[in-house]
């Protein structure tokens, strides 16, 4: 299977990044054909299982596990932030041009709060397993808690939370994290908002070398700057369109 580890981390996630943005094209109304948005869509069904992977790997590789989960937090808040002052900003125009009430014309995404209550419920249990007595109980409560609020609330929860812990703690055991796939397969196929094909994300794994790649300020941030930026310069260039049509 070596021969097949030909990327490393920066040349998949830049992969991803292509991926990401076709997937979001379709959120500019009448940019691509119904036809071409779901092809979009299915292709980039690997995406966000992919960074899961990746923030799973951040834990095993950073020297500080609190900064690291303190600093997608801290993304997590800006993006939620910034949703709400494109959402408000967008919602006051739309009103005035139109001269009657409409609907907020930006959906809100936000995968980082999700990978944010994956970090943070995985950090809970590692302190956990460090403490005694009513500690310990508390710190494995919290974990339960950003779990199931990220499983259910977050986007891509029903696989990134499951996932996330499934890489984790049983990265070494094969067999056990074969049966935890399928298992989120079969939670993605039972719930409504599941993502089935997840199971798309394997092929970049094993594609995966274990280097990291350029290590420059750029490299460190540039995946967790484009996420937003990225999300609201489509939302504008879809806000100019709809005042367009008007």
């Amino acid at each position: 299977m070596e021969k097949f580890k030909l990327m490393n981390a920066f040349q998949i996630k830049g992969l991803m990044v292509i991926l990401m943005i076709l997937d979001h094209l379709r959120y500019i109304n009448h940019l691509v054909s119904p036809e071409m948005s779901s092809f979009f869509t299915v292709i980039s069904r690997c995406v966000a299982p992919m960074f899961a992977y990746f923030a799973v790997e951040g834990i095993r590789h950073t020297h500080n596990l609190k900064k690291y989960c303190l600093r997608l937090s801290i993304l997590a808040g800006i993006v939620f932030v910034g949703n709400i002052t494109l959402n408000t900003f967008f919602k006051i125009f739309a009103d005035v041009l139109s001269g009657r009430e409409q609907q907020i014309l930006y959906r809100s995404d936000n995968v980082i709060f999700t990978l944010a209550l994956g970090v943070f419920a995985i950090l809970s249990v590692q302190e956990g397993m460090r403490k005694q007595g009513i500690w310990k109980i508390c710190l494995y409560i919290t974990s339960s808690i950003s779990f199931f609020l990220g499983f259910f609330w977050g986007e891509w929860g029903t696989v990134i939370l499951p996932f996330m812990f499934v890489e984790y703690f049983f990265h070494d055991k094969k067999v056990i994290r074969f049966i935890g796939y399928g298992l989120i397969e079969v939670i993605s196929l039972v719930l409504p908002f599941g993502e089935p094909l997840y199971f798309l994300v394997f092929p970049f794994m094993l594609l995966y070398n274990g280097e990291r790649g350029p290590q420059t300020k750029f490299s460190k941030y540039f995946f967790y700057a484009f996420y937003p930026i990225h999300l609201w310069i489509i939302a504008i260039i879809n806000f100019q369109v709809w005042v367009q049509v008007q």
